[in-house]
């Protein structure tokens, strides 16, 4: 039994043009949650865009960050998850107070659209790509988004528990397949996957248990952790965007100003003198 593994791993079938990724995230997740409270709808798919963010993190071939956003107009109004390429991410949601517990993922994102961003660290150059969200399921979204904007056959399988997220992602890339059913059976095959098999099997064994009959690479585990980029100094830039009229205004009502982060939940102060410093 896998506890407290937090980490991402690649596989390749030698025979056949697919490739493949499972993650896995236990105690990562879980200080996302305790940082912040979500009802249990918002957790579940807050849990699964982590889940499908960390499986995108191959597409990071660089110095820098993915960050995948649903935007919408329904009650389920933002949800934003960030990653960079040594494996730190970051997550949050935003929600209206009306926010129904048993609608569908299609009703609570009515409107939206889905932003994938590829930021490069040591340029201004950046990647994004946007599809309107007209789906019944985040998986269904992604797989849509490869399928129109990289032509990419692609299926996710995401099973999640109140601790635990687990995910397996397949895509066809270019080459010449014989079999050209061969990419739906792996799928079938995968589509199999209980969440307890991901929460408790090594990657070596699932996969030995969905595809015995098939020659698989497997790459070395890549470790995922919870990282916040927050900081003191990039509060007092925010605050630097404020005039002084509604710092003044703050300062009277207040005495202070506080920035919270959004992601996780940690609050800077700034006193008067502070705020004359900056």
């Amino acid at each position: 039994m896998q506890s407290n593994v937090n980490m991402f791993q690649r596989f390749l079938f030698e025979n056949l043009p697919i490739r493949g990724e499972r993650v896995k995230l236990t105690s990562a997740w879980q200080e996302i949650l305790k940082r912040r409270e979500y009802p249990a709808i918002v957790q579940q798919y807050l849990g699964e865009l982590v889940a499908t963010t960390a499986l995108l993190s191959a597409t990071i071939k660089i110095e820098g960050r993915l960050t995948v956003q649903i935007e919408a107009t329904g009650a389920l109004q933002m949800l934003v998850v960030q990653i960079t390429h040594d494996g730190g991410f970051r997550a949050t949601a935003t929600y209206r107070d009306d926010l129904p517990e048993h609608a569908t993922f299609k009703e609570l994102t009515e409107g939206g659209r889905v932003v994938i961003t590829v930021e490069n660290a040591n340029s201004n150059n950046s990647y994004q790509g946007v599809i309107p969200l007209i789906d019944e399921s985040i998986a269904a979204a992604i797989e849509r988004y490869f399928e129109t904007s990289e032509q990419l056959r692609t299926a996710l399988f995401l099973r999640n528990t109140d601790n635990e997220l687990g995910g397996l992602l397949l895509q066809r890339i270019p080459g010449e397949m014989e079999d050209e059913d061969a990419f739906n059976r792996i799928c079938h095959l995968a589509g199999t996957v209980t969440a307890e098999e991901l929460n408790e099997l090594d990657t070596q064994t699932l996969l030995y248990r969905l595809y015995s009959e098939d020659d698989v690479r497997l790459f070395d585990a890549e470790p995922l952790h919870f990282y916040c980029q927050c900081s003191r100094e990039r509060s007092e830039s925010m605050l630097k965007q404020l005039s002084k009229d509604e710092v003044d205004e703050i300062l009277a009502e207040d005495g202070h100003l506080s920035v919270t982060c959004e992601f996780c939940g940690k609050t800077y102060d700034f006193t008067a003198d502070d705020m004359q410093a900056i």
